[in-house]
């Protein structure tokens, strides 16, 4: 038989496993739900761009598509940075596996390449937003990688062919 005092110990402990996987399903859960949304934007940008309803784009007018589109995401023009560069149709090589991000801690915002491409071109564009994680310090939150300044890099990219005019 168990002790009246027994089963409060057991729940002090037990609680704590339960509300450290809660929080790193809700943390897990927002940044998908993030990402996802990032994924969108950039898709339905780049399918203007395709289709040709965006005439000009700059760098800052697919930007300010991409975050038109996607929502939800908190100040997506400060908090996202754009790189797009042509693929060489003979090695079809692809840009490094590592996106450039705005780092916070830093003052200036990294240079990236942002090349429109001429007519016929297979164009590469990857889209990097930066999050600041829920719970930082806190189970999934204390694990996730993250850059200097503490926050979290989703990234998102697409390839497409570049329409004749």
């Amino acid at each position: 038989m168990c002790e009246a005092g027994t089963a409060s110990v057991e729940f002090a402990i037990v609680v704590w496993v339960f509300l450290l996987i809660f929080v790193s399903s809700f943390e897990l859960g927002m940044a998908t739900m993030r990402l996802t949304m990032l994924e969108h934007g950039l898709d339905k940008a780049m399918r203007d761009v395709r289709l040709g309803t965006a005439t000009t784009f700059t760098r800052d007018e697919i930007r300010d598509r991409v975050c038109n589109y996607a929502g939800l995401l908190k100040d997506c023009q400060g908090n996202l940075l754009l790189e797009m560069q042509v693929i060489d149709r003979t090695t079809f090589s692809l840009p490094p596996v590592r996106a450039t991000c705005i780092d916070k801690s830093q003052p200036a915002i990294p240079v990236t390449d942002f090349v429109n491409g001429a007519d016929s071109d297979l164009m590469f564009i990857r889209a990097c937003y930066v999050i600041d994680p829920l719970y930082p310090k806190l189970a999934l939150g204390a694990m996730l990688k993250t850059d200097p300044a503490g926050n979290l890099q989703l990234v998102a990219s697409s390839i497409f062919a570049q329409e004749p005019s």
